[in-house]
Protein backbone atom coordinates (compact mmCIF):
# COMPACT_ATOMS: atom_id res chain seq x y z
CA UNK A 1 0.00 0.00 0.00
CA UNK A 2 1.62 3.14 -1.37
CA UNK A 3 -1.10 5.96 -0.01
CA UNK A 4 -2.39 7.19 3.34
CA UNK A 5 -5.44 5.39 2.50
CA UNK A 6 -4.88 2.49 -0.35
CA UNK A 7 -6.08 3.91 -3.60
CA UNK A 8 -3.32 4.21 -5.10
CA UNK A 9 -2.54 0.63 -5.66
CA UNK A 10 -5.92 0.19 -7.24
CA UNK A 11 -6.33 0.17 -10.59
CA UNK A 12 -8.32 3.62 -11.37
CA UNK A 13 -11.51 3.30 -13.48
CA UNK A 14 -10.46 5.41 -16.62
CA UNK A 15 -7.51 2.74 -16.85
CA UNK A 16 -10.01 -0.16 -16.28
CA UNK A 17 -12.63 1.45 -19.10
CA UNK A 18 -9.26 1.42 -21.62
CA UNK A 19 -8.73 -1.96 -21.47
CA UNK A 20 -12.47 -3.28 -21.37
CA UNK A 21 -12.24 -0.79 -24.63
CA UNK A 22 -9.50 -3.03 -25.61
CA UNK A 23 -11.31 -6.32 -25.82
CA UNK A 24 -8.70 -8.25 -24.63
CA UNK A 25 -9.21 -11.22 -21.88
CA UNK A 26 -6.55 -10.43 -18.97
CA UNK A 27 -5.81 -10.69 -15.76
CA UNK A 28 -4.66 -7.29 -13.63
CA UNK A 29 -3.36 -7.93 -10.31
CA UNK A 30 -4.48 -5.95 -6.93
CA UNK A 31 -1.19 -4.98 -5.06
CA UNK A 32 -2.02 -6.97 -1.58
CA UNK A 33 -2.23 -10.16 0.15
CA UNK A 34 -4.62 -12.52 -0.72
CA UNK A 35 -3.73 -12.06 -4.57
CA UNK A 36 -6.82 -11.03 -5.89
CA UNK A 37 -7.12 -9.91 -9.70
CA UNK A 38 -9.33 -7.79 -12.35
CA UNK A 39 -10.54 -10.48 -14.22
CA UNK A 40 -11.44 -9.32 -17.98
CA UNK A 41 -12.98 -11.60 -20.38
CA UNK A 42 -12.47 -11.50 -24.06
CA UNK A 43 -14.59 -8.81 -25.78
CA UNK A 44 -15.00 -6.53 -22.21
CA UNK A 45 -18.56 -7.93 -21.45
CA UNK A 46 -18.03 -8.96 -18.18
CA UNK A 47 -15.28 -7.52 -15.95
CA UNK A 48 -15.31 -8.80 -12.20
CA UNK A 49 -13.10 -9.19 -9.42
CA UNK A 50 -11.55 -12.19 -8.49
CA UNK A 51 -11.24 -13.27 -4.98
CA UNK A 52 -9.26 -16.55 -3.88
CA UNK A 53 -11.88 -18.60 -1.68
CA UNK A 54 -11.84 -22.29 -0.35
CA UNK A 55 -13.28 -25.11 -2.28
CA UNK A 56 -17.48 -25.27 -1.70
CA UNK A 57 -17.76 -21.42 -0.73
CA UNK A 58 -21.42 -20.53 -2.03
CA UNK A 59 -21.85 -17.30 -4.09
CA UNK A 60 -23.45 -14.49 -2.14
CA UNK A 61 -26.76 -13.07 -3.68
CA UNK A 62 -26.59 -9.55 -3.70
CA UNK A 63 -28.99 -7.72 -4.51
CA UNK A 64 -27.65 -4.95 -5.97
CA UNK A 65 -28.67 -3.73 -9.55
CA UNK A 66 -26.03 -4.52 -11.91
CA UNK A 67 -23.77 -6.19 -9.62
CA UNK A 68 -23.63 -10.07 -8.97
CA UNK A 69 -21.80 -12.50 -7.51
CA UNK A 70 -20.29 -16.26 -8.87
CA UNK A 71 -18.17 -18.71 -8.08
CA UNK A 72 -16.38 -20.52 -10.78
CA UNK A 73 -13.20 -23.12 -10.67
CA UNK A 74 -10.08 -22.30 -12.69
CA UNK A 75 -7.21 -24.33 -12.85
CA UNK A 76 -8.33 -27.06 -10.12
CA UNK A 77 -8.78 -23.54 -7.63
CA UNK A 78 -12.28 -22.33 -6.46
CA UNK A 79 -13.00 -17.89 -6.79
CA UNK A 80 -14.97 -15.71 -6.24
CA UNK A 81 -16.22 -13.28 -9.31
CA UNK A 82 -17.95 -10.27 -8.41
CA UNK A 83 -19.05 -8.65 -11.80
CA UNK A 84 -21.12 -6.82 -13.73
CA UNK A 85 -22.83 -6.59 -17.21
CA UNK A 86 -23.91 -3.14 -17.16
CA UNK A 87 -21.13 -1.00 -18.15
CA UNK A 88 -23.22 2.11 -17.42
CA UNK A 89 -22.52 1.45 -14.01
CA UNK A 90 -19.07 1.00 -14.26
CA UNK A 91 -17.78 3.46 -11.55
CA UNK A 92 -20.33 2.68 -9.25
CA UNK A 93 -18.78 -1.10 -9.41
CA UNK A 94 -15.42 -0.10 -9.86
CA UNK A 95 -15.12 1.71 -6.33
CA UNK A 96 -17.28 -1.20 -4.52
CA UNK A 97 -15.11 -3.59 -6.01
CA UNK A 98 -12.01 -1.75 -4.79
CA UNK A 99 -13.66 -1.49 -1.42
CA UNK A 100 -14.15 -5.19 -0.96
CA UNK A 101 -10.42 -5.67 -2.43
CA UNK A 102 -9.61 -2.95 0.80
CA UNK A 103 -11.90 -5.29 3.31
CA UNK A 104 -10.22 -8.61 1.57
CA UNK A 105 -6.29 -7.49 2.19
CA UNK A 106 -6.34 -4.70 4.49
CA UNK A 107 -8.86 -5.57 6.88
CA UNK A 108 -8.66 -9.13 6.66
CA UNK A 109 -12.22 -10.21 6.58
CA UNK A 110 -13.74 -13.38 5.10
CA UNK A 111 -14.33 -12.55 1.27
CA UNK A 112 -17.75 -13.08 1.29
CA UNK A 113 -18.39 -11.26 4.51
CA UNK A 114 -16.17 -8.68 2.96
CA UNK A 115 -18.45 -8.70 -0.31
CA UNK A 116 -21.90 -8.74 1.38
CA UNK A 117 -21.14 -6.33 3.80
CA UNK A 118 -19.72 -3.68 0.68
CA UNK A 119 -22.82 -4.17 -1.19
CA UNK A 120 -24.97 -3.55 1.47
CA UNK A 121 -23.46 -0.57 2.50
CA UNK A 122 -23.84 1.04 -1.13
CA UNK A 123 -27.19 -0.64 -1.58
CA UNK A 124 -28.42 1.77 0.87
CA UNK A 125 -26.50 4.30 -0.07
CA UNK A 126 -27.49 4.27 -3.73
CA UNK A 127 -31.01 3.55 -2.77
CA UNK A 128 -31.60 6.60 -0.49
CA UNK A 129 -34.62 8.32 -1.08
CA UNK A 130 -35.52 6.16 -3.71
CA UNK A 131 -38.69 4.20 -5.48
CA UNK A 132 -38.10 1.40 -7.42
CA UNK A 133 -39.10 1.27 -10.77
CA UNK A 134 -42.89 0.55 -12.31
CA UNK A 135 -40.87 -2.50 -13.98
CA UNK A 136 -39.34 -3.62 -10.37
CA UNK A 137 -42.78 -3.73 -9.13
CA UNK A 138 -44.38 -5.27 -11.53
CA UNK A 139 -41.83 -8.18 -11.81
CA UNK A 140 -41.88 -8.32 -7.97
CA UNK A 141 -45.51 -8.77 -7.93
CA UNK A 142 -45.08 -11.21 -10.58
CA UNK A 143 -42.19 -13.36 -7.89
CA UNK A 144 -44.62 -12.99 -4.59
CA UNK A 145 -47.25 -14.95 -6.83
CA UNK A 146 -45.06 -17.61 -7.60
CA UNK A 147 -44.14 -17.90 -4.17
CA UNK A 148 -47.42 -18.21 -3.16
CA UNK A 149 -47.84 -20.78 -5.31
CA UNK A 150 -44.73 -22.85 -4.02
CA UNK A 151 -45.96 -22.35 -0.32
CA UNK A 152 -49.56 -23.80 -1.48
CA UNK A 153 -47.53 -27.12 -3.22
CA UNK A 154 -44.68 -27.10 -0.52
CA UNK A 155 -45.56 -25.45 2.37
CA UNK A 156 -43.74 -22.19 3.43
CA UNK A 157 -40.64 -23.21 4.55
CA UNK A 158 -40.30 -24.82 1.31
CA UNK A 159 -41.30 -22.04 -0.71
CA UNK A 160 -39.43 -19.28 1.42
CA UNK A 161 -36.40 -21.13 1.10
CA UNK A 162 -36.39 -22.00 -2.62
CA UNK A 163 -37.11 -18.40 -3.52
CA UNK A 164 -33.61 -15.87 -4.64
CA UNK A 165 -31.34 -19.14 -3.36
CA UNK A 166 -28.37 -18.69 -2.12
CA UNK A 167 -26.91 -21.66 -4.31
CA UNK A 168 -28.28 -19.99 -7.86
CA UNK A 169 -27.52 -16.42 -8.04
CA UNK A 170 -28.75 -16.87 -11.75
CA UNK A 171 -32.29 -17.48 -11.15
CA UNK A 172 -35.29 -16.52 -9.16
CA UNK A 173 -36.24 -19.88 -7.42
CA UNK A 174 -34.51 -22.97 -6.66
CA UNK A 175 -37.11 -25.43 -6.27
CA UNK A 176 -35.40 -29.52 -5.43
CA UNK A 177 -34.15 -30.34 -8.66
CA UNK A 178 -35.41 -27.88 -11.30
CA UNK A 179 -34.65 -23.79 -10.94
CA UNK A 180 -37.63 -21.08 -11.96
CA UNK A 181 -37.06 -17.85 -14.40
CA UNK A 182 -40.12 -15.94 -13.44
CA UNK A 183 -41.10 -13.04 -15.79
CA UNK A 184 -43.72 -10.38 -15.59
CA UNK A 185 -45.86 -8.13 -17.80
CA UNK A 186 -48.90 -5.69 -17.64
CA UNK A 187 -51.68 -5.40 -20.72
CA UNK A 188 -52.37 -8.00 -23.08
CA UNK A 189 -49.46 -9.03 -24.52
CA UNK A 190 -47.21 -11.81 -22.94
CA UNK A 191 -44.28 -10.25 -24.53
CA UNK A 192 -41.37 -10.39 -21.79
CA UNK A 193 -37.93 -8.38 -21.92
CA UNK A 194 -34.65 -11.21 -20.83
CA UNK A 195 -31.79 -9.14 -19.84
CA UNK A 196 -28.04 -10.99 -20.86
CA UNK A 197 -27.43 -14.23 -22.63
CA UNK A 198 -26.97 -16.27 -19.42
CA UNK A 199 -30.73 -15.29 -18.10
CA UNK A 200 -32.71 -18.08 -19.45
CA UNK A 201 -29.75 -20.67 -19.70
CA UNK A 202 -29.95 -23.83 -17.28
CA UNK A 203 -27.71 -25.15 -15.29
CA UNK A 204 -25.76 -28.25 -16.28
CA UNK A 205 -27.30 -29.92 -13.77
CA UNK A 206 -31.16 -28.60 -13.16
CA UNK A 207 -33.24 -27.62 -15.81
CA UNK A 208 -34.84 -24.69 -16.11
CA UNK A 209 -38.54 -23.81 -16.17
CA UNK A 210 -39.86 -20.31 -17.46
CA UNK A 211 -42.82 -18.60 -15.76
CA UNK A 212 -45.06 -16.05 -17.05
CA UNK A 213 -47.40 -14.15 -15.31
CA UNK A 214 -49.70 -10.75 -16.89
CA UNK A 215 -51.35 -8.38 -14.54
CA UNK A 216 -53.27 -5.43 -14.65
CA UNK A 217 -53.97 -2.42 -12.80
CA UNK A 218 -57.27 -2.53 -11.15
CA UNK A 219 -58.74 -1.06 -7.81
CA UNK A 220 -59.91 -5.07 -6.62
CA UNK A 221 -56.12 -5.93 -6.97
CA UNK A 222 -53.43 -5.38 -4.16
CA UNK A 223 -50.94 -3.27 -4.22
CA UNK A 224 -47.42 -4.66 -3.82
CA UNK A 225 -47.13 -3.79 0.07
CA UNK A 226 -50.55 -4.98 0.32
CA UNK A 227 -49.31 -8.52 -1.37
CA UNK A 228 -46.05 -8.35 1.35
CA UNK A 229 -47.54 -7.61 4.18
CA UNK A 230 -50.57 -10.44 3.57
CA UNK A 231 -47.36 -13.46 2.64
CA UNK A 232 -45.90 -12.08 6.44
CA UNK A 233 -49.02 -12.35 8.05
CA UNK A 234 -49.89 -15.88 7.27
CA UNK A 235 -46.31 -16.79 7.69
CA UNK A 236 -46.64 -15.66 11.06
CA UNK A 237 -49.05 -17.81 11.19
CA UNK A 238 -48.03 -21.16 9.67
CA UNK A 239 -44.02 -21.23 9.57
CA UNK A 240 -42.41 -18.10 12.14
CA UNK A 241 -39.89 -19.31 11.56
CA UNK A 242 -39.44 -18.72 8.31
CA UNK A 243 -40.54 -14.85 8.68
CA UNK A 244 -37.08 -13.31 9.14
CA UNK A 245 -35.69 -15.47 6.08
CA UNK A 246 -38.41 -14.04 4.02
CA UNK A 247 -37.60 -10.66 5.27
CA UNK A 248 -34.21 -11.14 3.96
CA UNK A 249 -34.90 -12.42 0.72
CA UNK A 250 -37.14 -9.84 0.13
CA UNK A 251 -34.27 -7.44 0.46
CA UNK A 252 -31.84 -9.17 -2.03
CA UNK A 253 -34.92 -8.61 -4.29
CA UNK A 254 -35.04 -5.00 -3.46
CA UNK A 255 -33.38 -1.73 -2.59
CA UNK A 256 -32.92 -2.33 1.21
CA UNK A 257 -33.93 1.24 1.57
CA UNK A 258 -36.61 2.02 -1.74
CA UNK A 259 -39.91 2.14 -1.19
CA UNK A 260 -42.44 -0.39 -1.21
CA UNK A 261 -45.11 1.18 -3.64
CA UNK A 262 -48.49 1.49 -2.23
CA UNK A 263 -50.40 3.17 -5.17
CA UNK A 264 -51.25 0.70 -7.78
CA UNK A 265 -53.04 -2.19 -7.52
CA UNK A 266 -52.44 -5.53 -9.51
CA UNK A 267 -54.47 -8.47 -10.48
CA UNK A 268 -53.51 -11.36 -12.51
CA UNK A 269 -54.94 -10.76 -16.11
CA UNK A 270 -54.81 -14.36 -17.23
CA UNK A 271 -53.22 -17.80 -15.69
CA UNK A 272 -49.85 -17.88 -15.41
CA UNK A 273 -48.03 -19.98 -18.08
CA UNK A 274 -44.98 -21.93 -17.43
CA UNK A 275 -42.47 -23.53 -19.87
CA UNK A 276 -39.35 -25.96 -19.73
CA UNK A 277 -36.27 -23.64 -20.97
CA UNK A 278 -35.30 -25.92 -23.58
CA UNK A 279 -34.28 -26.13 -27.05
CA UNK A 280 -38.08 -25.71 -28.17
CA UNK A 281 -38.27 -22.62 -26.24
CA UNK A 282 -37.42 -19.05 -27.80
CA UNK A 283 -34.13 -18.03 -25.69
CA UNK A 284 -31.19 -16.73 -26.83
CA UNK A 285 -27.78 -18.30 -25.46
CA UNK A 286 -23.90 -17.20 -25.59
CA UNK A 287 -23.75 -20.20 -28.09
CA UNK A 288 -25.11 -17.79 -30.44
CA UNK A 289 -21.82 -15.70 -30.47
CA UNK A 290 -19.47 -19.42 -31.26
CA UNK A 291 -20.49 -18.63 -35.36
CA UNK A 292 -19.36 -15.22 -35.12
CA UNK A 293 -15.82 -14.16 -35.95
CA UNK A 294 -13.99 -13.21 -32.73
CA UNK A 295 -13.65 -9.94 -33.62
CA UNK A 296 -17.08 -9.45 -33.92
CA UNK A 297 -18.35 -11.12 -30.91
CA UNK A 298 -16.22 -9.63 -28.84
CA UNK A 299 -17.84 -5.65 -29.51
CA UNK A 300 -20.97 -7.19 -28.87
CA UNK A 301 -20.97 -5.99 -25.41
CA UNK A 302 -24.22 -6.98 -24.17
CA UNK A 303 -27.89 -8.53 -25.58
CA UNK A 304 -31.04 -7.61 -24.29
CA UNK A 305 -34.00 -8.87 -26.74
CA UNK A 306 -38.20 -10.33 -25.91
CA UNK A 307 -40.09 -12.49 -26.31
CA UNK A 308 -43.51 -13.72 -26.92
CA UNK A 309 -44.81 -16.44 -25.27
CA UNK A 310 -48.65 -15.96 -25.87
CA UNK A 311 -49.11 -18.82 -28.78
CA UNK A 312 -46.72 -21.56 -27.45
CA UNK A 313 -48.28 -24.31 -26.18
CA UNK A 314 -47.24 -25.36 -22.46
CA UNK A 315 -44.97 -28.49 -22.50
CA UNK A 316 -46.97 -31.84 -22.26
CA UNK A 317 -45.55 -32.69 -19.23
CA UNK A 318 -47.00 -30.63 -16.09
CA UNK A 319 -45.84 -28.19 -14.89
CA UNK A 320 -43.42 -28.74 -11.73
CA UNK A 321 -45.16 -28.25 -8.17
CA UNK A 322 -48.24 -26.37 -9.66
CA UNK A 323 -46.29 -23.42 -10.62
CA UNK A 324 -48.34 -22.53 -13.30
CA UNK A 325 -51.90 -22.44 -11.54
CA UNK A 326 -53.46 -19.21 -10.79
CA UNK A 327 -53.81 -17.79 -7.02
CA UNK A 328 -56.61 -17.10 -5.04
CA UNK A 329 -55.24 -14.42 -3.16
CA UNK A 330 -58.74 -13.33 -1.43
CA UNK A 331 -58.65 -17.06 -0.30
CA UNK A 332 -54.77 -17.56 0.47
CA UNK A 333 -54.09 -14.32 2.33
CA UNK A 334 -56.04 -12.22 4.99
CA UNK A 335 -57.58 -9.03 3.55
CA UNK A 336 -55.51 -6.49 2.35
CA UNK A 337 -55.05 -4.09 5.14
CA UNK A 338 -51.87 -2.30 3.95
CA UNK A 339 -53.38 0.12 1.74
CA UNK A 340 -55.60 0.99 4.49
CA UNK A 341 -53.74 1.25 6.91
CA UNK A 342 -51.04 4.08 5.25
CA UNK A 343 -53.70 6.01 4.08
CA UNK A 344 -55.17 6.40 7.42
CA UNK A 345 -51.49 7.12 8.68
CA UNK A 346 -50.78 9.69 6.18
CA UNK A 347 -54.27 11.06 7.11
CA UNK A 348 -53.34 11.37 10.62
CA UNK A 349 -49.36 13.18 9.70
CA UNK A 350 -51.36 15.48 7.38
CA UNK A 351 -53.55 16.45 10.11
CA UNK A 352 -51.03 17.34 13.29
Amino acid sequence: MTGADGRSRHLGCEALRDHLDNGAPMLIPVEGDPPLYWHLEAGGRRPALRIPVPAGTKAPRLGMQGVRAVCVLDGGEQYLHVYTEQLDLLREFHIVCCEIADRVQVMKSPPVVAVRTTVLLWRKLLARGRRISLEAEIGLFGELLTLIGLAEARGWHAAVRSWQHPDCADHDFTVGPYDVEVKTVTGRARVHTVHGLGQLAPHADRPLWFVSHILDESDTGRSVLGLIEGIRSTIRVHAPDVLDDFDTRLKLGTDNEAEIPRERRWVSAGNPLAFPADADFPRLTENILVTLPEAVARRIVDIDYRIDVADLVPSIAPAPDGIDHAVDLSRVLPPDVASDLSESNQSKGGAS
